[in-house]
């Protein structure tokens, strides 16, 4: 094949930039052709995170209207994270925190820090040898006289392949047993989410966060046109199978999602979102509950980390016609 071609990236890319104008100037960003039917930017200053997923051409992640924000525009008070979740396709959560912010421990906001942390040894590579496209780093949480944690994430997609690998090692850098809290916030938008769609999740138990989600537990995986007033629904679903997904005919696609956990991984939340303009379904591996750590403690759901340890998550997302 290399006798046709004057450059690998006539086949596959990878490109890096970095962004300008507005809050999202100076973001650093990788840009990744497969060579067929996808593309996808990975943000490197806000923890190797999924942006922007495209399968043929069509758009498969929820957008806030944030829009990029770099992570010095970071709010940890209250509720002022969601001033700089940009949404996108994946928005990692943690280490030390998921869901609301905790009132026992001001440190502990709401859905942690990680998103906002930039990596550090940044390396992209485009293999020609491997026909892939290889973006990895490392992102790290530490304190002085607290948690040292450190998470490796790699990204992998092969030329031709309509599927993104994405592993994170979180390896406990200090002398500590310390909590973990972790959360793949994964946000399904328009037109992958539409009243035509069919969340596929192979739940065994479902739960709802609350008393609102409960008055919808019998229609749980029911997508509906947006709604005007629609206040949200979280639900707790345990799984047969680490698979989970969204199937749309009217677009022919499906997307799944598989991933492998060293234990920590042990529930998967769905997030019902299906108001006007807030338009989403968020399908999101968790490792604990999400009305703050002193809860997740009392409900037994919260997850440690040893001194010297580590936890290994991996994932496979896979989009293909119907």
């Amino acid at each position: 094949m290399n006798r046709y071609i004057g450059h690998p990236r006539q086949l596959f890319e990878a490109r890096e930039y970095i962004m300008a104008g507005g809050k999202a100037a100076g973001v650093r960003a990788v840009d990744v052709w497969n060579g067929a039917g996808l593309h996808f930017t990975v943000l490197a200053d806000r923890c190797l995170d999924l942006y922007t997923v495209r399968y043929k051409n069509r758009n498969m992640s929820f957008l806030t209207p944030t829009g990029v924000v770099a992570p010095e525009y970071y709010d940890d008070r209250g509720a002022g994270w969601l001033r700089s979740f940009a949404g996108g396709f994946l928005t990692t959560c943690g280490l030390q925190n998921i869901g609301v912010a905790d009132n026992s421990d001001d440190t502990l906001s709401m859905h942690g820090r990680i998103a906002n942390t930039p990596a550090e040894n940044l390396c992209v590579c485009l293999s020609p040898e491997e026909d892939a496209v290889e973006i990895s780093g490392i992102m790290r949480e530490g304190v002085l006289f607290g948690a040292k944690l450190k998470m490796e994430r790699t990204i992998k997609c092969r030329a031709g392949a309509d599927e993104i690998e994405l592993t994170d090692v979180i390896t406990n850098l200090g002398y500590e047993r310390v909590p973990i809290s972790m959360l793949y916030h994964f946000n399904i938008g328009y037109p992958l989410l539409s009243e035509t769609a069919e969340i596929v999740i192979p739940a065994i138990k479902t739960d709802p966060r609350d008393e609102h989600a409960k008055k919808g537990l019998d229609e749980w995986d029911k997508v509906l046109p947006p709604q005007p007033g629609w206040v949200e629904m979280c639900y707790y679903h345990t799984l047969s199978e680490n698979t989970f997904g969204i199937d749309n005919p009217a677009i022919s696609t499906r997307m799944r999602i598989s991933f492998e956990s060293d234990g920590l991984l042990d529930r998967l939340v769905q997030w019902r979102q299906l108001g006007e303009g807030d338009y989403v379904t968020g399908l999101e591996p968790a490792s604990c509950t999400l009305d703050g750590r002193a809860d997740a403690v009392a409900n037994g759901s919260q997850k440690y980390i040893d001194a010297g340890g580590t936890y290994r998550n991996h994932f496979k997302i896979t989009f293909s016609e119907i």
